[in-house]
């Protein structure tokens, strides 16, 4: 009888060989774990996750803290509800909302001393063309409006609402240039600087969520983002860029 030769770790070939197979089904029981992470309605990890992954402030190194919710952030995604929700390509209006923050029109006192024509001059740049003049107008009028309404910072409003999402419909709408469709717009975006405006998703962008895998309940999508008012912004936000762009079929 041949006795197999020991190892250097004293075992057996043939006890090397088992630990290494328990091992391997070790790994194979792993590898099949189910996983809850980025699933919303159905098995669609994928697209969950792409969509959670967009950050829906307006991007700009003069707007450093744009994860915060500081005046000037608030005050850029009035912008963001105001250019986008206009009859105008949504690259131009996101191109203005840029030149706006370049700028330095997201400090309420540099806005307030800009000059009309200093204002249709950048919206110019950004490709605003269309009632550029009217929109340098409304953007002066926003300055006094926010001075006087909420001390030059529109976190006010919330406080003002008492964190009512109805009131803050409200209030917001009393802004010219931001009827219903730039309410949704400006809920999207500030829902992560706002939590009590969560859960939100533009309900034009309901649909794509429901062509890409998501479903169309929006306490569903709340419930898989971990009720977190920041990963719920984003991905209303993605949502909104995948209509607009056109990408549905990247995420089916």
């Amino acid at each position: 009888m041949v006795r197999a030769k020991a190892s250097a770790t004293g075992q057996s070939p043939q006890q090397a060989s088992n630990k290494r197979k328990r091992g391997d089904e070790n790994d194979d029981r792993e590898g099949r774990k189910p996983s809850n992470e980025g699933k919303i309605e159905g098995d669609q990890p994928p697209a969950s996750k792409s969509m959670k992954a967009t950050d829906p402030a307006p991007k700009s190194r003069t707007l450093d803290k744009r994860n915060e919710s500081t005046p000037e952030t608030i005050l850029a995604l009035v912008y963001l509800a105001m250019l986008t929700s206009a009859r105008i390509s949504h690259v131009l209006a996101y191109e203005s909302v840029k030149c706006l923050i370049e700028a330095g029109y997201q400090d309420i006192g540099v806005l307030r001393k800009s000059s009309w024509q200093e204002r249709t001059d950048v919206l110019t740049k950004g490709g605003y063309t269309r009632d550029r003049e009217k929109t340098a107008t409304a953007l002066g009028e926003l300055a006094e409006f926010v001075e006087k309404e909420y001390d030059g910072d529109l976190n006010n409003l919330v406080k003002r609402a008492k964190s009512s999402p109805a009131h803050v419909r409200k209030l917001i709408q009393q802004i010219k240039g931001i009827g219903k469709v730039g309410t949704d717009i400006f809920f999207d975006a500030a829902q992560g600087h706002w939590p009590c405006l969560a859960p939100f998703i533009d309900p034009r962008s309901l649909d794509t969520a429901k062509n890409c895998g998501l479903g169309s309940n929006v306490e569903s999508m709340w419930e898989a983002v971990g009720k977190d008012p920041v990963e719920m912004c984003k991905l209303s936000s993605a949502l909104t860029m995948v209509r607009l762009d056109k990408k549905e079929k990247e995420f089916q």
